[in-house]
């Protein structure tokens, strides 16, 4: 029987509402991301969906949305395999200043600037999620991550998955509903909050 893991985009940031590139570095919740978490945990309430564990990326904002998530009654561990992309000296910026117009900060492009590589943050993505996934108890298990790191991840299993999903993730407290069973994820659902 497949396991299920629910990634979830954390909840919008001070930096997200100032168009700073966080990566690595980080900024609080904002009201509205607070409020995005609160949506996020009546979406899984609604449903009775329970979690056997709790993990989230060690940036503060990841780990406050999985606070709010569960109201702080399952114990939410903190896992650096879950981290943003790292932007290299890019983090900090404005996207207007560094980064003009329409560009993609997968494959390569942050590689120059000192950031990850795509390749690289879909290994670890994907290792840490698999190692989760493959522990004793672990059915039903909530991963609060970042947009960009998701939407790689998301991208890798695209091809095998039972529902496509647009290139980027958009919205923050985005869900979603991913099976693991004989070491393979597939993706089965989305949702998104209306905030």
């Amino acid at each position: 029987m497949a396991r299920i893991l629910y990634l979830l985009r954390h909840g919008q940031t001070l930096f997200n509402t100032r168009g700073i590139v966080q990566g690595w570095c980080d900024s609080p919740l904002t009201e509205l991301g607070r409020h995005q978490a609160e949506l996020a945990r009546d979406w899984f309430e609604q449903r009775q969906i329970r979690f056997d564990h709790v993990y989230s990326s060690s940036a503060e904002r990841a780990c406050d949305t999985a606070d709010i998530v569960t109201r702080g009654t399952v114990h939410c561990v903190r896992t650096k395999g879950l981290k943003e992309f790292h932007y290299g000296i890019i983090e900090g910026n404005s996207y207007q200043l560094v980064l003009p117009g329409t560009y993609n900060p997968y494959g390569d492009f942050l590689v120059p600037f000192g950031g990850s590589s795509e390749d690289e943050v879909i290994a670890r993505m994907t290792e840490t999620l698999a190692d989760i996934m493959g522990r004793p108890g672990h059915e039903s298990v909530l991963a609060v991550s970042h947009g960009a790191c998701t939407r790689a991840f998301i991208a890798s299993i695209d091809a095998t998955s039972t529902l496509h999903v647009p290139n980027r993730v958009s919205k923050n407290c985005s869900v979603h509903v991913i099976e693991y069973e004989d070491g393979r994820f597939n993706l089965v659902e989305r949702f998104e909050p209306e905030a």
